[in-house]
């Protein structure tokens, strides 16, 4: 989950005095399955790699929903039928402060992204047991 270069949700809660709802989809990373394994040094990897220097974000190569006897077909973009579970966390109350300086939406994101690894820490046993690792918050 990408939220520690994000800061615009945080400032846009402090500005306005609004609440944020913490909330987790359990189930969304398994719509779309990798096409092909992208590990290190194959080929598709090494485009999605050159994609996320160039962008900021690797181009996924995918399969979706299939069709007649195909299981999946790449590149479609129709998810694949699996079930998504959606937890949602207690209100985040923000005071309304007009200029919020970095220290106060730091001090909101870290809140945020505290009471989302209590929401994935609480389910992911129940609503993801076959999960590869755990709920990771990147730049």
């Amino acid at each position: 989950l990408t939220l520690q270069r994000r800061s615009g949700f945080f400032r846009i809660a402090l500005q306005q005095g609004v609440s944020l709802v913490p909330i987790y989809s359990f189930g969304e990373n398994d719509l779309y399955p990798q096409a092909v394994t992208n590990t290190p040094g194959t080929y598709i990897r090494r485009i999605q790699e050159y994609w996320l220097k160039k962008i900021g974000y690797a181009t996924p190569y995918f399969c979706g929903s299939g069709a007649f006897c195909m299981p999946a077909i790449p590149g479609n973009p129709i998810p694949r039928r699996h079930p998504i579970v959606t937890v949602i966390g207690d209100p985040i109350e923000c005071p309304k402060i007009e200029h919020p300086t970095e220290a106060d939406i730091e001090k909101l994101k870290v809140r945020y992204i505290n009471e989302l690894n209590n929401i994935f820490t609480q389910f992911a046993d129940e609503y993801a047991p076959d999960r590869k690792s755990p709920l990771r918050i990147i730049k």
